[in-house]
């Protein structure tokens, strides 16, 4: 590991080791990594910050590292599956809200990407950034062309940063999984490539860009929505400029009554507007946080930074319409039916067993008035069952899961008797009722018989392929064994210590030998060689029986 990656390795565990998870560094064997005073204060530092609860103190603690594990957090709360629920909602807390970098770092990002100074571009930018996050900062500017703008500049040596922090946490999943067995359910090295993947998408602020242009595209016949305008002349890479919003921040609700707007009717229409995405569009925001919704006046709010963003299949339009149909008519066996169409259940999974608890978690939600159902809840409850059941559910759904977490935020935040069920009703049965129209079978059919048309005009060759594998003795079988992993592992230790045995008692036989023999030189009357084999021998074993030890196995 590099010098730099060892000395942010060292500031890691530092941090950790502050906010109370001393222990964990111990466990991953990076206490060494931690001061001596703040080594020997660790324990009694994690009695002090027990005060504060686990997650709080890791979100505290992910703020503090900055940047990429601001983002990794915020990556961890669209994963309800493997995060706990009292995590989630941490995470959804985290804010990219960081100190802005100097004006003139900026300019040199942005005369870099287009090879001439920032006045050609711009009339007038502000110095000072109207908001500055782990990413990114925005400035207010006017184009050459008189147009009001908002000019995103990525953070200088972000993805040098991005990139040495992801090493890092990669070296961290896999000590997780080495040293805490428990944790590789969770597949920690698969969710740090996971979040590799996310990030450096997000920072290609060109695909950001198309997809504010799709949205726009979307929304251009509905008034209710305003998406900027992508300046594309001064557009790159790491620059985004877009069309000035101005506008009030959809979670300071007291300012919009302020200003006269009936905080109920935006609840609706965020709701509203959120549905149409996922049910018309298949295309929905994947961030919903308060920074990126905007009430522009009564019957208009506006979106930005589509960073992340969540694509849904007609299949999975399908499913979730109704999930949601069979919620919101507490038709509980339809919504485990739909499970089962997804082919999300495991072959050998107790079914009597799993639809108990899933009623369990239903009636626990559903046995009260409905403004005290809250949905994301119910649905995180539900994702936490499957994870129990070996259920692997989609990387939508969970995203999906992880908005309408947030959207219920916000719109209870402007109007508590809202009530996201109802919202989501008639888009789900219009997706429902749609299925059985004439079009809709005919479309079904058509498809059916285009599947079966390949298949048709493929087997041939494929069976023609398999016949000339058995001629040929060229078909191989190969079988896949699970669990079985750390079996061979052991199986290897046992060997290897075995065979470290049998060396040891072999130089101690021979060593023998060589004493009885009497072979010059001599050490006080014994043979040297005979002496120094029993050193060895007295060593290796001595070093072998601590390593046995160790291991807790004898």
């Amino acid at each position: 590991m590099a010098y730099k990656s060892v000395r942010r390795l060292r500031e890691i565990a530092t941090v950790l080791a502050r906010h109370g998870f001393f222990p964990l560094m111990e466990r991953l064997h990076l206490s060494k990594l931690v001061s001596i005073p703040l080594r020997l204060m660790g324990r009694k530092i994690t009695r002090e910050k027990e005060e504060l609860d686990e997650p709080t103190r890791a979100r505290l603690a992910m703020e503090e590292l900055g940047p990429t594990f601001i983002k990794f957090g915020q990556i961890l709360s669209t994963r309800p599956d493997v995060v706990p629920h009292e995590y989630i909602i941490e995470f959804l807390k985290l804010q990219d809200s960081v100190t802005p970098f100097p004006f003139k770092d900026a300019a040199k990002v942005v005369e870099a990407e287009f090879g001439r100074p920032i006045g050609d571009l711009f009339a007038s930018i502000e110095e000072t950034p109207v908001a500055a996050a782990s990413i990114a900062q925005v400035h207010r500017a006017i184009t050459r062309g008189g147009s009001e703008v908002m000019v995103k500049v990525q953070r200088p040596g972000i993805e040098e940063t991005v990139d040495n922090d992801i090493a890092i946490l990669g070296y961290l999943a896999k000590l997780l999984e080495k040293y805490i067995p428990e944790s590789r359910i969770y597949q920690p090295s698969g969710m740090v490539e996971e979040f590799s993947s996310v990030i450096h998408r997000e920072m290609d602020f060109t695909l950001e860009a198309s997809y504010m242009e799709k949205f726009r595209e979307n929304f251009s016949a509905d008034p209710r929505v305003m998406v900027p305008r992508v300046h594309w002349e001064a557009t790159r890479q790491k620059v985004l400029t877009m069309e000035r919003v101005s506008g009030i921040k959809v979670d300071r609700a007291a300012s919009l009554k302020e200003a006269g707007i009936d905080t109920e009717e935006v609840a609706h229409i965020i709701a509203d507007v959120f549905f149409k995405q996922v049910f018309e569009f298949g295309l929905f925001h994947g961030d919903l946080h308060s920074g990126n919704i905007f009430v522009v006046s009564q019957d208009r709010i506006a979106f930005v930074d589509f960073g992340i963003v969540g694509r849904i299949g007609q299949d999975m339009k399908q499913n979730l319409a109704d999930i949601l149909i069979g919620l919101a008519t507490q038709d509980f066996d339809s919504t485990v039916k739909v499970y089962q169409r997804m082919g999300i259940l495991p072959e050998g999974i107790d079914r009597a067993s799993f639809e108990r608890e899933y009623y369990d978690i239903i009636l626990h939600y559903f046995g009260r008035p409905f403004k005290y159902v809250k949905i994301g809840e119910l649905l995180l409850d539900y994702i936490r069952l499957a994870a129990k059941y070996d259920i692997t559910l989609p990387r939508e759904l969970l995203l999906f899961d992880k908005c309408i977490i947030e959207l219920e935020g916000l719109a209870k935040v402007l109007y508590p008797e809202v009530n996201l069920l109802e919202e989501s009703e008639p888009y789900a049965r219009k997706l429902y009722v749609e299925r059985f129209t004439p079009s809709a079978f005919a479309d079904r059919a058509l498809s059916a018989a285009g599947d079966l048309r390949d298949f048709l005009g493929d087997f041939p060759s494929r069976a023609d392929r398999i016949m000339k594998k058995i001629v040929d003795d060229k078909l191989r079988i190969e079988f896949l064994h699970r669990g079985l992993e750390d079996f061979m592992g052991e199986m290897d230790r046992s060997s290897n210590r075995l065979t470290f045995a049998i060396i040891v008692a072999a130089l101690i036989i021979g060593s023998s030998m060589v004493i009885a023999a009497e072979a010059a030189p001599k050490v006080f009357g014994l043979s040297a060689l005979g002496l120094l084999g029993f050193i060895i021998a007295s060593v290796l074993g001595f070093w072998l029986a601590v390593q046995i030890l160790r291991s807790g196995k004898f």
